[in-house]
């Protein structure tokens, strides 16, 4: 575009998967087993979707700003999360591992294959 916009959302955008790179590693390290404060964890997966959801919304925006459609596929992965957290917060569990295993485990596309799309679209955006 001429004004810039699409290139102030890949700035963003590029901002964005970075920060979710990060919290990635964490929930990665504490589900290989790494003992960790339950509430750090919980929060680092609530950033986590948070920052997805960020990541999603800056798609959406910079297809559209191209005047293109496109999909997110990862809805399942973000319902999950979703679930797995009001769990979290309506019982005393003090062990998140479980729940956080879960939500991973039954979404469609997996975690590792969404940080993929998007560590290559990471790379397209330098």
């Amino acid at each position: 575009m001429r004004d810039g916009t699409d290139e102030i959302i890949k700035t963003k955008l590029y901002a964005e998967i970075e920060t979710l790179e990060k919290l990635y590693r964490v929930i990665k390290v504490y589900l290989a087993g790494k003992e960790d404060d339950s509430l750090e964890i919980i929060g680092t997966f609530r950033g986590f979707r948070d920052t997805l959801n960020k990541i999603s919304t800056h798609i959406l925006t910079l297809y559209a700003v191209e005047g293109q459609k496109t999909k997110i596929t990862w809805d399942s992965l973000l319902t999950n999360i979703d679930h797995a957290l009001e769990t979290l917060q309506a019982s005393a569990r003090s062990k998140p591992r479980p729940a956080i295993q879960l939500a991973l485990n039954i979404s469609e596309p997996k975690i590792e294959e969404v940080m993929s799309y998007l560590l290559t679209l990471k790379e397209s955006l330098q």
